[in-house]
């Protein structure tokens, strides 16, 4: 039968070693909470398109009829059946109405078309911090976080990847979430769909 000066020892070893789990555990495994983070807004031509900018359309039963463009210099696109298409200065709605309206003259019958932007010289983010290549990126459709990283040639060993800070507009102004790059990678929390403006810091590890 164990002493009682045994057990009082192997009971306070015990809780010693409880005491100290508790406290070093959350410091290692915490991780923030990614639903915190607003979500993306789409992006939505305001100003209209220019010379440079690329987008895709998307005419509905018609696969071959869309496709990707990029504005040339004088303002225009090589259209599929319509040949040169004057697209400068509409947004994403107005240009849809307009091929929709030039294709239903004659070549389809009620078409439906959607226009996505793709790519925009004014619309950026930037991933700053303990990246390979920091700097500012141009804005793409559905750019994600761990896709941004990438572009920013991926972490440097010493980046602190539980406690990346992402900087986002919102309706009260910019605010600033932490993010966990490490339980996006693993499969436990979804990539984060980012916006034009967006900021993306990794900060150095401690250790």
């Amino acid at each position: 039968m164990p002493s009682e000066t045994g057990t009082g020892i192997g009971a306070g070893v015990a809780m010693t070693l409880a005491l100290a789990l508790c406290c070093v555990a959350p410091l290692a495994c915490f991780e923030p909470d990614h639903s915190l983070i607003p979500p993306a807004q789409p992006v939505e031509l305001t100003s209209g398109l220019r010379s440079g900018d690329s987008f895709e359309v998307r005419v509905f039963g018609e696969p071959d009829v869309g496709g990707n463009f990029q504005v040339q210099e004088n303002g225009t696109i090589n259209f599929p059946l319509l040949g040169t298409v004057v697209v400068t200065g509409k947004t994403q709605a107005e240009l849809a109405s307009h091929l929709e309206q030039l294709l239903g003259d004659g070549f389809l019958r009620d078409p439906q078309v959607t226009v996505v932007l793709l790519e925009r010289e004014n619309l950026e983010i930037s991933v700053l911090g303990e990246v390979v290549s920091p700097g500012t990126f141009a804005f793409i459709e559905e750019l994600t976080l761990v896709q941004a990283i990438s572009d920013a040639g991926g972490t440097t060993d010493v980046a602190r990847v539980r406690r990346v800070r992402l900087t986002r507009k919102t309706a009260s102004g910019p605010e600033t979430f932490e993010v966990s790059v490490k339980a996006i990678t693993d499969g436990r929390e979804p990539d984060i769909l980012l916006q034009p403006g967006d900021i993306i810091f990794v900060p150095e590890s401690p250790i």
